[in-house]
């Protein structure tokens, strides 16, 4: 009985980057029904402990009702932008419950980290054969074909990469362990492949986020093992990762000079200066954000007619928010919540961080930063999915319960 909310959790977190299915369905009832039978049949309320970790399962149960709680003093009523933002928020609230209330003992962060390299390996092999032995989109170049064979049938580049970063960071804290020799070969094998999914995408967040996770881990474990190695490999790292960041054209400081999200960015500040205390509400904002978009000159010369007016893809969505959001979570929030929103979002950040992990502690903060580089061009939502955050919040806080006698970093 212990182990069917395991199941049902590891269902899901299989299921994240291929999006709502049967599948996943499924893994969903498994995990509600199985949480209802195993929290009856073992009495888990008999061994509720509160610990300064659990912090962060507050945190996020605040980020999901600050949305209806704002709403009660929107003048605007609910937008379909705003109820599908709420929805996808649900998470937090779930998973912020389940965080306080208890879950299975049987849990290891073993068994997450499998799961999600074995699923970094499926896409790798999905995205590999969707290129090589089928022929949609064979009219486009090579770079933007493998990208939107990847988009329709699997996930956008953003949600892919930022799950495949999560897998290396996990895979990481595995090989910390020891293992036989042929264990280790298998799980650097599985990180490698699914690495080529990141390196060959055309997410630029993502694949300087995958240089920074194996480029830093590897250094970690091989100054653990040869400190002098350790550092030579550094300095030798350093210099390889930027050259393999800056030799990619998207890359290179015209580019990112003339970057869209610079004009948006532009746009959403000023605009949130003009209500910073409260914003504007989530309705509200997807109203007066997109209409004001056409009539601000940088935001409809720098994002509006060279993205939405020339690219077919997000033309044919109009004028929504969907489309012409503000690119940034922590702008987003601040937007639509005001500083509060902006607080919470930066807590939920630092108290992760604090979070007991142990020696892992260095992959902790490569994922966290992952997510970060992320949050600062996607807001939470459709590409940052808030079932994504909160179910690896959840793993790495599951994963601080193993060292209880390490303090947390600052007193709570």
């Amino acid at each position: 009985m212990s182990y069917l909310p395991v199941l049902g959790l590891l269902m899901v977190i299989s299921a994240i980057p291929y999006g709502w299915s049967v599948y996943q369905r499924v893994g969903c009832i498994v995990l509600v029904g199985g949480y209802v039978f195993d929290y009856v049949a073992n009495s888990r309320w008999t061994t509720l402990q509160w610990r300064p970790t659990h912090w962060i399962y507050v945190l996020m149960i605040l980020l999901y009702l600050m949305f209806p709680l704002r709403q009660l003093f929107d003048a605007t009523p609910p937008t379909d932008y705003f109820l599908r933002l709420q929805h996808r928020q649900e998470w937090f609230l779930f998973t912020g419950v389940v965080g306080l209330l208890g879950f299975s003992d049987k849990l290891k962060w073993q068994y997450v980290a499998y799961v999600m390299l074995l699923t970094s390996v499926v896409m790798a092999f999905h995205c590999g054969y969707l290129y090589w032995f089928t022929d949609e989109f064979d009219y486009c170049a090579p770079s933007l074909r493998f990208d939107l064979l990847r988009f329709t049938h699997i996930h956008s580049h953003m949600v892919m990469n930022l799950y495949i970063n999560a897998a290396l960071a996990f895979g990481f804290c595995c090989l910390m362990e020891r293992r036989a020799w042929w264990q280790q070969a298998l799980l650097i094998a599985a990180m490698g492949v699914s690495w080529l999914v990141v390196l060959f995408s055309a997410g630029r967040i993502g694949i300087a986020a995958s240089l920074l996770i194996v480029g830093i881990g590897s250094v970690y474990l091989l100054y653990r093992w040869n400190k002098r190695a350790g550092i030579l490999i550094a300095a030798a790292a350093v210099v390889g990762i930027s050259l393999a960041v800056w030799q990619r054209p998207a890359m290179s400081l015209d580019n990112l000079q003339q970057d869209p999200r610079l004009a948006i960015w532009d746009y959403s500040v000023r605009m949130a200066k003009e209500k910073p205390v409260f914003g504007y509400g989530m309705s509200t904002l997807s109203v007066e954000y997109v209409e004001g978009a056409y009539n601000d000159s940088v935001m409809y010369n720098g994002f509006v007619q060279r993205v939405i007016e020339q690219m077919l893809i997000f033309n044919v969505q109009g004028k929504t928010m969907e489309t012409h959001h503000p690119h940034n979570a922590f702008l987003t929030y601040w937007l639509a919540f005001g500083v509060g929103g902006v607080l919470l979002l930066v807590a939920l950040f630092v108290l992760a961080a604090c979070l007991p992990v142990g020696e892992r502690r260095v992959f902790l903060w490569l994922f966290l930063l992952a997510l970060l580089m992320q949050c600062m061009t996607e807001p939470v939502g459709s590409h940052l999915l808030p079932q994504f955050i909160a179910v690896m919040l959840f793993v790495w806080e599951r994963m601080s319960a193993s060292h209880p006698k390490e303090p947390i970093l600052f007193c709570l």
